[in-house]
């Protein structure tokens, strides 16, 4: 069964044998380094030290032969005080050699350094007695078995100092030795830590950097040298598609469930024309023959009032149904949307009047004319003018300001909006008043602002619902010029 291991795993592995190379090779050399410098340390302590007593007992000897030999000529006391000090000074550095001795050896040959010199001690002071006696044939006999003495003394002296300087050779080679171990050790570990970091280079820019550069190259141009950063906005990039897309899902999902909203409409529709509407039309002129030949009291009128006033709601109910479910299509003419506004106007004023609510339109000057159907989109407005005199529900203030602008993609519009002074839509209820058949009122059919949108949408345009600036509702119409009305916008 073969083993697989994840790209972590593997990294890890590499760095973690990467770090332990690298820290247990420096350990390694730190505590080597550290032995060698206390290897060095004792042998300049001992050998060095000792090699430097030994010259001083030879020089030592070499000067009390010296001032024995002019004592014995002139008889001058200090060269006996002298003596005295070059023979304290030899103990001394004879102590010293011992301490700096290590092998039996050389410990022997120090031994035999040690009584010669007593026995040379005592036939120097033999010497010196007969010289002070007179007796000078006798002091020159002793005096002549005492320089034998410092000879052999010297010799032995000399054999010291080469015992010494051999021992330093050997500890000399023993320090190349070890440099030359330390030196293999790293010659060692940096091969070894360069393969490992090559190791990883190799997982890294296979592993890693590679499917990054290939990810972060686009289809028509290079990464550039910062593939992280050419990475970046590519996923930026990725991601605004993907929220523009899942946008356009949404929008797509909207209208096909509006699209099955519509199907199942039509069908109603159709049934409610056969059904409904015919009778329906029978009842209303049968109605209007009997209000004609009856002699009605005042009460009797005002209930055929309210009949045939609910008989008209019947047929604009199912006027709305017939209208959604089969739009009639454009009949576009070259207009002011200006002029449609104050066709509105005019048809709701009776209503506006009653209301007691005030209309203002705020324009700079008149909208050129464009291509849209009047009729449409002035239904368009009569129903924005009656949706807001349902929400204020008494006076109030209902404003339309007219303007031209410029928005990508359409180009050059005209833009008009209708406001009011009542409550208001709340956001979450803003979108959805343009859904079918969603609607706030008791007795709305929830088809009209889907009506307007629809009709606004065949013109190209968009419309949007907002807050006015006194909290009440804002619907706001963009409608593109045509090409022509394009052309005439720009250059005048």
């Amino acid at each position: 069964m073969r083993l697989h291991v994840s790209l972590r795993l593997r990294i890890y592995l590499v760095l973690g044998l990467l770090l332990a190379v690298t820290v247990g090779g420096g350990a390694f050399m730190l505590w080597y380094g550290t032995r060698i410098q206390t290897f060095l340390s004792g042998v300049f302590d001992r050998q060095v030290h000792a090699l430097d007593a030994a010259m001083r007992l030879e020089s030592s000897l070499a000067a009390q032969r010296g001032f024995l030999t002019y004592y014995s000529l002139d008889f001058d006391k200090s060269w006996l005080t002298r003596l005295s000090e070059q023979q304290s000074a030899f103990e001394r550095e004879l102590s010293k050699v011992r301490s700096f001795v290590d092998d039996e050896s050389t410990r022997r040959l120090v031994n035999d350094i040690e009584s010669g010199f007593l026995r040379l001690t005592v036939e120097r002071e033999r010497v010196v007695e007969l010289l002070n006696a007179g007796n000078r044939q006798g002091a020159s006999q002793i005096h002549a078995a005492a320089r034998k003495r410092f000879d052999a003394l010297i010799t032995q002296c000399e054999l010291f100092l080469d015992s010494l300087r051999a021992g330093l050779s050997r500890d000399r080679a023993e320090g190349l030795s070890r440099m030359e171990l330390a030196n293999t050790m790293a010659t060692v570990f940096v091969p070894f830590t360069l393969l490992l970091g090559l190791v990883l280079a190799l997982v890294l820019s296979r592993q890693i950097l590679g499917p990054i550069r290939r990810l972060a190259e686009g289809e028509d141009q290079p990464a550039g040298p910062d593939e992280v950063a050419a990475l970046e906005t590519r996923m930026h990039g990725l991601l605004e598609r993907a929220v523009q897309a899942r946008s356009k899902l949404e929008k797509s999902q909207a209208t096909l469930k509006a699209a099955e909203r519509m199907a199942t409409v039509g069908k109603m529709a159709a049934g409610v024309a056969h059904s409904i509407r015919n009778p329906l039309t029978s009842v209303k002129m049968r109605l209007f023959s009997l209000q004609r030949s009856l002699d009605l009291s005042e009460n009797q009128r005002e209930d055929f009032e309210v009949i045939s006033q609910e008989i008209k709601h019947l047929d604009l109910i199912i006027q709305n149904f017939l209208e959604y479910a089969r739009p009639p299509k454009l009949t576009l003419a070259r207009s002011s949307p200006s002029d449609v506004t104050a066709a509105a106007v005019q048809l709701m004023r009776p209503r506006l009047d009653a209301q007691r609510i005030t209309v203002h339109v705020e324009r700079e000057e008149p909208l050129r004319p464009i291509l849209i159907d009047p009729e449409q989109l002035k239904e368009v407005l009569v129903n924005l003018f009656a949706n807001a005199m349902d929400a204020m529900q008494g006076p109030g203030t209902i404003t339309v300001d007219e303007s031209e602008g410029f928005m990508e993609p359409m180009g050059r519009v005209a833009v008009l909006s209708v406001s009011d002074t009542g409550p208001g839509v709340p956001e979450e209820e803003r979108e959805r008043v343009f859904e079918p058949f969603h609607t706030t009122k008791e007795e709305g059919t929830g088809l009209g602002l889907p009506i307007a949108r629809r009709i606004v949408t065949e013109h190209g345009g968009s419309i949007s619902l907002t807050q006015a600036k006194g909290g009440g509702a804002k619907f706001t119409i963009t409608l593109p010029f045509d090409s022509e009305s394009q052309g005439r916008a720009r250059w005048n």
